[in-house]
Parts: structure tokens; sequence; C-alpha cells
């Protein structure tokens, strides 16, 4: 390129330029090499400057010496195009070498598109042709061991957007295929900070993990080695979910804690909702599956930071210390039949067999011996039910509790606290009347029956 005139007014035959180059503005850095060819001094940490360095000759080749007013120019095309930023400068030239610095380039101005550099000494105007600005080595990646290091400021160090609409900020790939390896990798030292942040303002999902591993693989693995926890997340939506786990071949949620009095799931609420939900639309899985390996350990416990209140241990066995309550007003037991099933209907007398072991059949004479209970409709606890899905057969016999019975005038009119016996009627009670048999009794009732048969609730107490 050519230089028209010299602060004394001699022209050059042209200027030899070697231009090196740290884009940094604002948040680069520009450091110099040990080897500093042409004095420039060493810049500690992020600075705001662009160096130019090159040499300045005359027509003949001799280098110019002295004071030159240089004025440097970003243009983003080569012939054209838009001023970016330009800085001027009062330079020493000495044996034609020259060291400048850009002071006016900021990261709006500059953010990765073609460069192109003009140089304009004194009001000679721009010489020409541009120079194009090329990456110096480590500006294609970052070297391995690179740092990005600030106190100065709570802004981010390093911000990357994207704006397609399929696009990524950020990707990571750890590339090995053996041993333990890291995407990547987030820390905090401070017991209110977080290893990693992860927010959505569109409603979207503010962190998505996934697997397409076998079993043994997770899609996000967290820990924490200290006194904190190893993922905390947290939704302010009022319909928003604070996580949701999804796995089409395994666990959505693995939780784990190798602490005494750790947990390797939990979760809380502090608006009024759940802590926890779940949901599932199987009908051979339950929606919830606890399992105990420790024979001495416990299925759940209920209470407070200060109290148990309740528990089932592994055996299964409830402990409740206000008691229980259930939907049903009656126990019963769930017992086979004789004959087909269909034919028996709740709120049938029912009585022992004669011909078959551990099975009832309707009642059929007056002050039987043998009656049992009644056909329950909703038992409040069911005592002999089998841990299966499976259908084995049996109904619910109420052995004690508020049941509907079928009734009859058989032995006249039904009153409020009348004793009720078996009855010539198929399935049905009677009046005991005054003292009946003992062992003939099967409840009291608590309504009365005025007309022939109708079903009243009775009071079950077989004696």
């Amino acid at each position: 390129m050519k230089l028209h005139k010299t602060p004394n007014g001699q022209r050059t035959a042209g200027i030899a330029l070697a231009v090196v180059m740290i884009l940094g503005a604002p948040c680069g850095s520009a450091q110099a090499q040990d080897n500093e060819p042409w004095n420039m001094h060493a810049v500690e940490g992020v600075v705001n400057v662009i160096p130019v360095q090159g040499r300045l000759a005359t027509s003949t080749g001799a280098p110019l010496n002295g004071l030159y007013n240089v004025t440097f120019r970003f243009y983003d095309a080569l012939n054209g195009g838009d001023l970016l930023c330009d800085d001027q400068d009062t330079l020493t030239i000495d044996n034609g070498l020259f060291n400048a610095e850009v002071n006016w380039c900021t990261s709006s101005d500059i953010s990765g598109q073609a460069l192109y550099l003009s140089i304009e000494v004194g009001t000679d105007g721009e010489m020409d042709p541009r120079l194009a600005v090329y990456p110096v080595p480590y500006a294609f990646t970052l070297r391995p061991g690179a740092q990005i290091l600030d106190t100065r400021s709570n802004d981010a160090l390093l911000h990357i957007e994207n704006d397609a609409e399929s696009g990524r900020a950020l990707r990571a790939y750890a590339m090995a295929e053996t041993s333990t390896n890291y995407g990547v990798v987030g820390a905090s030292r401070s017991p209110d900070g977080f290893g990693g942040y992860f927010y959505n303002t569109g409603g979207g999902v503010g962190l998505k993990a996934e697997s397409n591993g076998d079993f043994g693989t997770y899609a996000g693995h967290f820990y924490n080695s200290g006194d904190g926890v190893g993922l905390f997340v947290e939704s302010d939506g009022p319909n928003a979910d604070a996580i949701q786990a999804e796995s089409a071949t395994n666990d959505g949620v693995q939780g784990k804690s190798g602490a005494l009095n750790g947990r390797g799931l939990y979760g809380y609420n502090t608006g009024g909702g759940s802590a926890i939900g779940g949901y599932s639309n199987s009908s051979s899985r339950p929606t919830l599956r606890l399992t105990q390996m420790d024979p001495d350990g416990d299925f759940v416990i209920g209470g407070n930071m200060m109290e148990d209140f309740w528990r089932v241990d592994r055996t299964g066995k409830g402990f409740f210390n206000g008691g229980t309550q259930t939907g049903g007003a009656d126990f019963a037991e769930r017992v086979d039949v004789v004959g087909d099933e269909s034919s028996y209907e709740p709120g049938d007398v029912l009585v022992i067999s004669q011909t078959v072991d551990r099975a009832v059949e309707l009642a059929a004479k007056p002050f039987s011996t043998a009656v049992m209970g009644i056909y329950s409709t909703e038992p409040g606890v069911l005592a002999g039910a089998p841990d299966s899905d499976l259908d084995l057969g049996g109904i619910p016999v109420a052995i004690t509790g508020i049941v509907p019975c079928k009734v009859s005038n058989e032995n006249g009119s039904i009153k409020r606290g009348d004793l009720l016996v078996t009855s010539s009627r198929t399935g049905h009670a009677m009046r005991a009347g005054a003292n009946p048999p003992a062992g003939t009794v099967v409840g009291k009732a608590l309504q009365p029956l005025e007309k022939k048969l109708g079903v009243i609730e009775i009071f079950v107490c077989a004696r």
C-alpha cells in the first residue's frame, strides 16, 4: 500500500506492515509475547485494546523516524462497507517500526464478522488497499487450559447467544468413550451459590437432560460432597412443575444420598401445594413403590421435625398415634362362597358352610348358630384380602360394624335396638324376640322395619 506523504512533505514509495492483532474488546485479552520485537509493554488481565504493529519506509526502503499522526479504521468490507470503529494516535516511529493500541473499539463494534483495517497518516487519506484482519491461531479455538478471569464486576465473563429457532447457545462434548468424563462442569464455593443455574422465561423447560444409554446410565448426575444439595429445582409459576423427568426404559428420576440423615430424594412446597406428586396410567404397576432392604427398617414414616406420628414397618405393620379412619363403617373378612358368587348380593345374611372349609353360604333357616355376618357393601377394613391384583374369588363378610342388611318382619315388626337373627327367608334376618338361643344373634337394628321386607342398617355383633 502506498503512503502519500511524510510529515516533512517527502513522499514515500510504500509501507510494509507486519500486523499482530488480538481482538479483545471488551471481553478479550491482549498480552505481549515474551520477546517483544517493538517493545510493546506487557498487558495484565483483560483490556479493551487492539494492538497493531507495523513498519514505515520511504520509497527507497529507508526506514522513517519521528512523530506521525496515524488514524486506524476498521471496516466490514474490503471496499465500501460500514465503518465499525476508529482511533487516532501520535506515534513515535523508530527505525521505521511503530507500535499502536486501538482503544475505541468495543464488542458491540466487533463481534466476529469479517474485518478490514485502513490506515491514514496525517490527512493524506486512507491507504489503499485495506488490510484483511486474520485471527491469530488461538482465536480459532481456545487453547487447552485457557482461563477467563475477572473479579471486577458481577457481569458474565462469557456471554453466548443464539437467536436461531432451533439453535444452541452452547454445546460441549466429552468425546472419550471410556472412563468418567464430563461435557460441562459447573462449581460454586459459596454455601448460597449454585454450581449450575438454568432458567426459562418463556414458559419452557429450564434444564433438560437426556440419555439414550442402557441400564445404569443417567440423563443427569448431580453430586455434592459437602453439606449442600446435589440438585435443587424451583418453580414460581402457578401451574409449573419444578422438575419433570422422563425415561423410556428406566427410572425417570433416581436420587441417592450417602449420609445417615440425608435423603435420596427430598421435595418441599412452601406455597400450600404438594411437595411430591406422582402419576401413572399403568394397570399393572403402582404409582408409588417403596423398597426397603434393611429387615429392621421402615417403609414410610410421617411426622414433623421433632416427632413421628405414624409409620409402616418392613413387615407391612402400621403404627398410627391418632388411630385410623376409613371411608367404610365395618370390619370385613374376604371369604369364599358356596356356589356362584353372582348369586350373592350386598346385605345378604351369611352362615358358615357345612360342606366347604372357610366358606359361607346364604342363611336359609331361623335362629342358625352358624351365622357369621353380612355381605358388606363398602368395608372400612378388609382383612384376608390377597396381596395381588388377581381376583381369587370370595366376598367381603362384615364381622363387626355398621352395614346395610336384608330383613323381614317374619317374627314381627323390627324396632331400633332389636336383636336380629337368621330367618327362614333366604339371606334375610328377622327380629329375635325375647331370649334368643346363644350364638344365633347377628346384630342389632339401627333402623325400624314396618313392612314385610326391606334393607336397614344394623350393627353387626354376632354372639
